[in-house]
């Protein structure tokens, strides 16, 4: 069931559009997550739906509620929207337990409310400590539970872990999605990190200029993207030219499953570096150029005898060295795009 339905939202600053007829749907009980450069107008979307900022055209709707058209919009105390940003802007004069409690009027409401979210978010031992005395993943659990506290009908989350180290990230994202679905929040997650949107959301919209190019679920838009931009944004790629004769398609370094639709002739053919085997019982043999080491996997460069360069990762502890000699070999189809 669509729960938040975004229907042709344009947005525009001094004649330009940061939101270009955009349309975007979550479902009730949904984890998504907008990902797409810096600039695209990620944020804008969300102060948009928060109702912070006017649209020039479209409507966005919670719900049967519609609460922003070209003219007018419903004030965002109205909205029934939680919002998370970067960095937890808590009341530092109040202390936690009041932090969290502060959106709701029930006394008797309030004090089962805020003990149920400190326990969640892992903060029942420091209820009574005030913002400063906690640290940055303390602090952003804490936004998070009072944000959760009134029980909203979306959550936003704008790069809620993008001020955070790397071991802190990855460790409260697990916990944050394990809260969202615990809570069975609808939630809309903003980032320009591709791990936090494929490991954190349900569905991703890839964002670009303003519009949506593609949504599907994690594994869609990185085995599926729609055109070489999304495939090169998600992921890192190999690319090679092609010519495609029915659902096959040939390369400088085989004969390869094509994947996507294209009409026969020249084609962008595109790889993921995983999807390159090294080692592998084939005829296609190459020098390693450079390897990338990563501590779990490495990024190996391999240059094939006709000249053309791949890049494949290894998974450790097989890893090879600069100027080993090297067989490789794709494990399944190939990405194709028209030229």
């Amino acid at each position: 069931m669509t729960w938040v339905d975004v229907h042709k939202a344009s947005i525009g600053f001094s004649q330009e559009p940061v939101l270009d007829e955009l349309d975007l749907q979550v479902e009730r009980g949904q984890i998504a997550a907008v990902l797409g450069p810096s600039g695209c107008g990620k944020s804008t979307l969300l102060r948009a739906i928060a109702g912070h900022l006017p649209l020039s055209a479209g409507t966005i709707s919670i719900g049967e509620r519609v609460l922003s058209t070209a003219r007018g919009r419903v004030r965002p105390e109205k909205r029934g929207v939680g919002w998370v940003p970067q960095e937890a802007s808590l009341f530092p004069h109040l202390s936690l337990r009041r932090n969290i409690g502060y959106g709701l009027r029930s006394a008797a409401e309030r004090a089962s409310r805020v003990d149920e979210l400190a326990t969640l978010v892992g903060l029942s031992r420091l209820l009574d400590r005030r913002p400063d005395e906690l640290s940055g993943g303390q602090r952003q659990r804490a936004a998070l539970a009072r944000a959760l506290a009134p029980r909203p009908q979306l959550l936003l989350l704008d790069e809620p872990f993008g001020a955070l180290d790397r071991n802190l990230r990855n460790e409260l994202r697990t916990d944050v999605a394990e809260l969202l679905r615990d809570q069975e929040a609808t939630a809309l997650l903003v980032t320009h990190d591709q791990e936090e949107a494929l490991s954190l959301a349900d569905r991703v919209a890839i964002m670009r200029e303003g519009r949506v190019l593609q949504v599907g679920t994690p594994r869609e838009v990185y085995e599926r993207p729609v055109d070489p931009w999304v495939a090169n944004f998600i992921g890192e790629t190999v690319e090679l030219p092609g010519d495609l004769i029915g659902d096959r398609v040939q390369t400088p370094i085989g004969d390869f499953r094509g994947i996507g639709r294209a009409p026969d002739g020249a084609v962008r053919v595109i790889v993921r570096p995983e999807w390159i085997r090294l080692d592998a019982d084939s005829a296609l043999r190459c020098r390693v150029r450079s390897v990338q080491y990563a501590g779990h996997d490495a990024l190996v460069e391999v240059r094939t005898e006709s000249g053309f360069e791949l890049t494949a990762r290894a998974v450790a502890p097989n890893f090879p060295s600069p100027g080993d000699a090297v067989t490789v070999s794709i494990e399944r189809g190939v990405l194709i795009f028209p030229v």
